[in-house]
């Protein structure tokens, strides 16, 4: 009788251990999910700015702004590039808060974002 309540006590014991181990992995590889989705989202903001610099050095962006004078051509790419160094921001870290601190001064939110690190 004592080996056979021994024996249930130790079964229930292993159930509940590797039960709350199960669910401890499932929570570390959810968290590990999270990171490698996020750097993934960073990684493709990051590009997505990178291929429009590259738009913006060819013919066809050059024959559309033309016309318009040097200021208005460099307004015209921060305009451009300004969504996604907001979202660039986002995915780093910075809320919405943050952001509205820089007082929609575009150059600045370029620049912070052009100054995250890779």
């Amino acid at each position: 009788m004592k080996k056979l309540i021994f024996t249930l006590a130790c079964a229930t014991t292993l159930v509940f251990t590797s039960c709350s181990e199960d669910s401890h992995q499932e929570k570390e590889t959810q968290d590990r999910n999270q990171v490698v989705a996020a750097n993934k989202s960073v990684n493709k903001t990051q590009q997505e700015i990178e291929n429009l610099l590259k738009h913006f050095t060819t013919k066809d962006y050059h024959s559309s702004v033309s016309g318009l004078t040097k200021e208005e051509v460099q307004k015209d790419m921060a305009m451009k590039l300004l969504p996604k160094c907001k979202q660039l921001l986002m995915e780093n870290g910075y809320t919405e808060e943050d952001i509205n601190k820089f007082d929609n001064d575009y150059k600045t939110i370029i620049l912070t974002a052009f100054n995250l690190k890779k």
